[in-house]
């Protein structure tokens, strides 16, 4: 399979993503620590920002957009097509290795972090995600 671990990371990021979203409220996306910090609803922005732009450079080259800012439901729908089309993306290129790790160390990994100050969000506004195994979840490369 072309692309094996980031396939799989972006499966990873997909699984991740949804537990840490699912079943919040959609006053949930104006949530925020204050203090210049962004809002869910900014975060999930800023998270499609950053795979939307590396989809963006490996298919057509260097461009910057900042996308508009949606409500929390179509952050997260935006979102998650957006991991599908670099997912189905990764499946007909084929990266080098040194470029995969600058992938997985540069946006993977931010997406990953942002997922993670939603889910501690969630705790905060006394919504946490339930505890699980999460190197024993049954996570599917190749996103549907």
């Amino acid at each position: 399979m072309k692309n094996e671990l980031l396939r799989h990371t972006l499966a990873t990021i997909q699984y991740r993503f949804d537990k840490s979203v699912q079943g919040s409220k959609e006053e949930f996306g104006d949530f925020s620590l204050g203090k210049g910090s962004r809002s869910v609803k900014e975060i999930i922005n800023h998270m499609y920002h950053v795979l939307n732009f590396t989809r963006t450079f490996l298919e057509e080259g260097f461009e910057r957009q900042v996308p508009k800012p949606l409500d929390l439901k179509k952050e997260i729908q935006r979102f998650n097509k957006e991991l599908k089309e670099i997912d189905a993306l990764f499946s007909v290129i084929e990266l080098n290795m040194e470029f995969s790790k600058k992938l997985l160390q540069g946006p993977l990994s931010d997406i990953l972090t942002h997922i993670g100050q939603i889910a501690m969000l969630r705790r905060l506004v006394d919504e946490p995600i339930p505890r699980e195994n999460f190197s024993a979840a049954s996570i599917k490369t190749g996103l549907d």
